[in-house]
């Protein structure tokens, strides 16, 4: 299996536009903010083909709902990988470079947030370290726009996760 991750690309944000999990001005939207040094567009491409992404954002705890006291340390979010390639290992190596590249900017936690329903992150982030925050479930909703424009109310009720690297990962 050869799986290639990096950060996205401007020549390659409208490659992404086949894949099920935004619309090419969301995915712009993200490389921008990328650009302005919030977070890194990372994406899992195999020979060739883009089958996964994560967004690690160094502002952390953004969404609504989420406790103030995130904040400090960066966070992993829109973590999505193709249903054709799951379990084969892709989500792992996304939060590899994320854990990798927060650890090595002297960051001592990472954070991300699941549906309190989605059993199998829940599991693989287990097996990975993160444990529970501590803090209440929190709602988390919002308006989803699919590839035509049509468009969808969501809600889901989240919990935060944690890793902390100790001395190192």
């Amino acid at each position: 299996m050869k799986i290639d991750i990096r950060s996205l690309k401007s020549s390659e944000v409208s490659r992404l536009q086949y894949l099920p999990f935004g619309r090419k001005e969301t995915h712009r939207r993200r490389f921008m903010l990328q650009e302005s040094g919030k977070l890194i567009f990372f994406v899992a491409w195999w020979d060739n083909l883009p089958v996964a992404q994560v967004l690690l954002n160094w502002e952390g705890g953004d969404a609504s709902g989420v406790p103030p006291q995130v904040r400090p340390w960066p966070e992993v979010s829109s973590l999505f990988v193709h249903p054709d390639y799951r379990r084969r290992g892709v989500a792992s190596r996304l939060l590899d470079m994320c854990e990798r590249i927060t650890f090595q900017r002297d960051y001592v936690n990472i954070g991300l947030c699941v549906h309190v329903a989605n059993q199998p992150a829940l599991n693989l982030y287990a097996r990975r370290g993160y444990r529970d925050a501590g803090w209440d479930p929190y709602l988390a909703q919002g308006v989803y726009v699919d590839s035509n424009g049509g468009r969808s109310n969501w809600r889901e009720l989240r919990v935060y996760l944690i890793k902390s690297f100790g001395k190192g990962i």
